[in-house]
């Protein structure tokens, strides 16, 4: 479903293990623009969960996903996702790392709970109603299914996870669209491009498909 995310999520790994011991004079702010504080907040979250799995080896897939959520949040602004605008918040990412990890990055952590609120929900609350929850557990999946493939071998595991609850899903999904009278088009498409925002702002993707899983995969 959704484009290529040209950009790897992490494209400056390497810098990590430098940044934890990093310290400079000025206190670090966010931008004033939106798509470069998205990106800003990208940054801190990869220094957190970097910090918390320690300098060496990939991040978990659960941490990939997280500091994704901030692209997605920017790109969440409208009806609909916009995937041009994930992607833009990738790319920008590395251009801020440096300017954003002087000084004490840590003192942005809730600037960026503040600005992007969802980015801190970790027991989120699924849609009432049947059709949007679903729909919004679907399109998730399969978005972090894409992004985490797009990674390569070292995510396959998580990403063919994902393929496995929405198979899991799609049989109650299909009785329910059928049932609504949606069909497969590009109608479909872009209610499920509106359902991903809804799904975004949820919470933490992670704990998002959490509560879709033991709602529709137990």
């Amino acid at each position: 479903m959704p484009k290529t995310i040209t950009s790897r999520m992490l494209p400056f790994s390497a810098c990590f293990a430098l940044l934890l011991s990093a310290c400079g004079e000025r206190a670090p702010q966010l931008p004033t623009g939106a798509l470069d504080q998205a990106a800003a907040c990208g940054v801190v979250a990869a220094a957190s969960e970097r910090e918390a799995a320690g300098a060496k080896g990939e991040l978990p897939a659960d941490a990939q996903t997280r500091i994704l959520h901030y692209a997605m949040l920017y790109a969440s602004s409208g009806t609909a996702l916009d995937e041009d605008k994930v992607n833009a918040v990738s790319k920008r990412m590395p251009a801020l790392f440096d300017q954003t990890i002087k000084g004490d990055w840590h003192a942005l952590q809730p600037t960026c709970a503040a600005a992007f609120p969802a980015s801190r929900v970790s027991q989120p609350i699924l849609p009432a109603k049947p059709l949007d929850a679903m729909l919004q557990c679907d399109a998730l999946a399969a978005f972090l299914r894409k992004a985490l493939a797009d990674q390569g071998s070292t995510y396959a595991g998580a990403a063919n996870a994902y393929g496995s609850f929405i198979e899991k899903l799609d049989p109650k999904l299909s009785v329910t669209l059928r049932a609504a009278g949606l069909r497969n088009g590009d109608a479909l498409r872009e209610k499920k491009l509106e359902e991903l925002a809804a799904a975004a702002k949820l919470g933490q993707p992670p704990a998002v498909i959490d509560a879709c899983e033991k709602a529709y995969a137990a």
